[in-house]
């Protein structure tokens, strides 16, 4: 009899450490590598267990062990979902990076990502030390875990959610996400394709010019000064941008 009292408690528990865990899983915080697994799961218990105190702390027991198991796979698509948006929303950054890489010539200049273990171009790991940088400092962090948390209220643990409305939400996340790094680094292309056209004058003006080396020393040089001007000036472009697709993830779940 006692078993059977706290039973609703504990598979609401464990459902809250499912959904949370599934978020945290693939949301981009303490980088990828292994030995983040730990924080990643410390964090994750914590957060599931004081989302557990503060919200619904029972729930339908259900009858056996694959019926458990099914809730517990709902639960996991939905902490996998947001964690997805939230990595979309992350990688804006990363994504125009890449972009202005390609275009400055520096796509092949890559290093070992701390955060990944793998190499990126190093204009995108500057793009996305940025994007960090100012979630932290717009506290968008913490918008974050308000949205993990008001999903457990419009979509209940334990409770059955139609998965086609999240599925419409994640790819308009995406898609947006992508159009916005591109608009971001849309004046550095114009910049550097106006110098390109320069550069073929000036080939043709004087044959003479090793233009091998001198443009691409020249690029470099002036993709770097555009780049550092725009990082500044496209702030109120990029926290418009954070938080409108903030506002797609929190109303893909519902909130």
């Amino acid at each position: 009899m006692e078993l059977a009292a706290i039973l609703p408690f504990v598979i609401s528990l464990l459902l809250h450490f499912v959904r949370v865990g599934a978020f945290f899983a693939v949301v981009p915080i303490f980088g990828r590598n292994q030995d983040s697994r730990f924080l990643r799961l410390v964090l994750a218990i914590a957060l599931g267990a004081m989302l557990w105190w503060v919200g619904d702390m029972r729930v339908d027991v259900p009858p056996n062990a694959l019926a458990i198991g099914v809730v517990a796979t709902r639960e996991a698509v939905i902490g996998l979902a947001l964690g997805l948006c939230f990595a979309a929303i992350y990688g804006m950054l990363t994504t125009a990076g890449e972009v202005v890489s390609l275009e400055m010539g520096f796509s092949m200049a890559q290093t070992i990502n701390p955060d990944t273990g793998t190499s990126a171009a190093v204009i995108s790991q500057l793009f996305q030390v940025i994007g960090a940088l100012m979630v932290f400092a717009l506290d968008l962090h913490h918008e974050a875990l308000v949205i993990a948390r008001d999903t457990f209220a419009t979509l209940p643990v334990g409770q059955p959610f139609d998965v086609g409305p999240i599925w419409v939400g994640l790819q308009e996340i995406v898609s947006a996400a992508v159009q916005l790094a591109l608009r971001l680094a849309m004046p550095i292309i114009g910049i550097m394709m106006l110098l390109s056209s320069g550069t073929v004058l000036i080939g043709r003006a004087v044959p003479s010019i090793n233009m091998m080396e001198f443009a691409f020393g020249l690029r470099i040089l002036v993709a770097l000064g555009v780049m550092g001007f725009f990082i500044v000036e496209s702030l109120p472009f990029v926290i418009a941008a954070y938080e409108d697709l903030f506002a797609r993830t929190a109303a893909t779940f519902g909130g």
